[in-house]
């Protein structure tokens, strides 16, 4: 170990946070020396936490533990638990961080605010890993409300176009009523305990009275379905595409979105034995994968057709989760997965982007001859989100159908088997639509700088032997108790995968896909079909829903607000005649 474990924690929690604050400080020197900084702060934050990996996944059966008095007046302090769900998890938001930060090196070139776009970003990632390293639920609460305020700052950073404006109020207003729940889950947790920590509550140290655990339960879920855009609070992500790709990467791949899953699994053996907790997230799982993955089939711009199958996807997770038992590991292997084929389909966006200046896939075709790093690289991603071998995607949606075929969920499972069907469908389709036929422009598109291509070919790598890892992974999930974690060598898993019956379904939700997507305009033409399409245009009416409730609330506004006379002597009559009907309504109370 060439740092100890001790300053290496400290070095990962304090970075981002000096990092952010010289950013702002050091523009008047340029913006490739604020870039330099972003780059290497991000890349040395990255490396601090790979430093950890051996601490964790070669043979350690004991978390990495540490507190710090945070905040000493009010009591908060930041304790530390590092096991293998909270380094998977930092892995990801600083690997990804890392090459989307190197990519934004070109893709942001010439902006303005780049001073305040890149400390945003740094912020964004090193408060995520903050996130999943602590083991206070209070400390986690404020870092997730900074993860939030992060991706609504970042989501209308170009604040002049009201669009993008509008997107980053909406996602901050939407992840917020999520939020709401999760804090007074948090709440009643300590009500109940007595104490905020997350390890002594999941390993049985404190008893959580029944009714303080049931409602908590279900309020945590409220919480991830904000931030993991659920059903029904998901309508904010598609319209958050309105923010730099690159953001877009980082909150679909690296950051927010996983925070969610990430406080489901993390909490899951405290909740598990809620009545109804697992059938919960079976329902809001499977419905939001399916939603989703036909609107993608309707959906023509470029970054809203990733974003509707992240949501899609997240669906899938929430529903490993519903699995039980065999679910966290499944989730957590496939948010992974999903992490790296997704954050590299949106850098391919944003260099497909840059090149041909439209996001309309209507409006490309033609472009793998005159891209082909990033036509290979969407090749791999595309793949990888279809589940076709050996890509990840493959093995880890697998895992997801093994899990429910073994727990018997028969319909849940031919449920998310038809998503996969579709899956396959809108990824073809996406794939079809920008990189073959004729191209719909008057000049060729320019390649990819080399600053943008670098990511694009290490992901691509990663979306076809990561993989690989599940040794790693699996053995350090099991070593630290992890209930539904096995063992596997690389040579078990692919046994195990191609032995199961769970693997015919696989195969035949791609096969069918492909039918699908080869008949899509016959099919397209039967009118029930075309009904639910249109339906899937329109958002399934989910926007017209909380337009609605907003406007209603204006009107209920602007209706109330002739009570509001402006003289004191009225409202001072007001005040005093409630609290006279409240202390009449006591009495009476206390009477009969």
């Amino acid at each position: 170990m060439i740092l100890e474990n001790s300053l290496l924690v400290l070095l990962i929690i304090v970075l981002p946070f000096i990092a952010t604050a010289l950013i702002p400080a050091l523009r008047r020197f340029g913006d490739k020396a604020i870039a330099g900084i972003a780059v290497v702060a991000a890349f040395l934050l990255a490396a601090f936490v790979f430093m950890l990996v051996p601490e964790i996944f070669f043979g350690a059966t004991n978390a990495i533990t540490q507190s710090y008095d945070w905040i000493p007046s009010a009591g908060i302090i930041f304790s530390v638990y590092i096991d293998p769900l909270a380094m998977l998890m930092a892995l990801i938001a600083t690997g990804i961080g890392a090459l989307t930060v190197l990519y934004s090196v070109k893709y942001m070139e010439g902006k303005k605010g780049l001073a305040r776009y890149y400390s945003l970003v740094i912020l964004f990632i090193g408060s995520m890993v903050c996130l999943v390293f602590t083991d206070n639920l209070l400390v986690l609460y404020i870092f997730w409300e900074i993860i939030g305020l992060c991706s609504y700052a970042l989501i209308g950073f170009y604040n002049t176009d009201p669009k993008a404006a509008r997107a980053g109020i909406k996602a901050f207003v939407m992840t917020r009523v999520g939020d709401v729940g999760l804090l007074l889950g948090i709440f009643l947790l300590y009500a109940g305990t007595g104490t905020f920590s997350i390890s002594d509550m999941v390993s049985g140290a404190v008893t959580v009275p029944a009714t303080h655990l049931s409602l908590a339960a279900f309020l945590f879920i409220l919480g991830a379905m904000g931030k993991s855009a659920q059903v029904p609070l998901h309508t904010w992500l598609p319209d958050a595409m309105e923010a730099p790709t690159t953001v877009s990467s980082l909150i679909h791949a690296a950051t927010l979105v996983n925070a969610g899953i990430y406080i489901l699994a993390r909490m899951s053996p405290l909740f598990i034995g809620v009545e109804g907790w697992t059938t919960a997230l079976l329902l809001i799982g499977g419905i939001t994968a399916l939603l989703a993955a036909i609107m993608v089939l309707v959906e023509p711009d470029l970054k809203r057709v990733l974003a509707y199958s992240t949501i899609s996807q997240l669906g899938y997770m929430v529903f490993a989760l519903g699995i039980g038992v065999g679910g966290v590991f499944a989730a957590s292997y496939h948010l992974m997965s999903h992490a790296i084929f997704k954050g590299l389909l949106f850098l391919c966006a944003g260099a497909i982007i840059h090149a041909v200046g439209t996001r309309n896939m209507y409006s490309m075709g033609g472009l793998k001859k005159e891209m082909k790093v990033t036509h290979f690289a969407m090749l791999f991603g595309t793949l990888a989100l279809a589940g076709l071998v050996p890509f990840s995607g493959f093995w880890s949606k697998d895992l997801i159908f093994a899990g429910a075929y073994g727990a018997e969920l028969w319909i849940p499972l031919a449920f998310m088997v038809f998503i996969a069907i579709l899956t396959v469908a809108y990824s073809l389709r996406m794939y079809y639509l920008v990189f073959h036929g004729k191209s719909k422009r008057a000049e060729p598109a320019h390649k990819t700088p080399a600053a943008m291509a670098i990511p694009l070919v290490l992901l691509a790598i990663g979306a076809i032997a990561s993989w690989a890892l599940i040794g790693i992974f699996s053995e350090a999930f099991y070593d630290f108790g992890f209930a539904d974690a096995h063992a596997y060598t690389i040579f078990s898993f692919i046994e195990h995968t191609f032995t199961s019956l769970a693997v015919v379904f696989s195969f035949i939700a791609l096969g069918l896909g492909v039918m699908f997507f080869l008949g899509r305009k016959d099919a397209y033409r039967n009118k029930p079909v075309r009904s639910i399409l249109k339906a899937a245009g329109a958002g399934f009416g989910f926007d017209r829903f909380y337009d609605g409730i907003v406007i209603g609330l204006k009107e209920f506004g602007l209706r109330l607000r002739k009570t509001q006379t402006g003289d004191a002597n009225i409202n001072s009559v007001g005040i005093v005649a409630a609290l006279l009907l409240i202390l009449i309504f006591i009495f009476f109370w206390g009477v009969f």
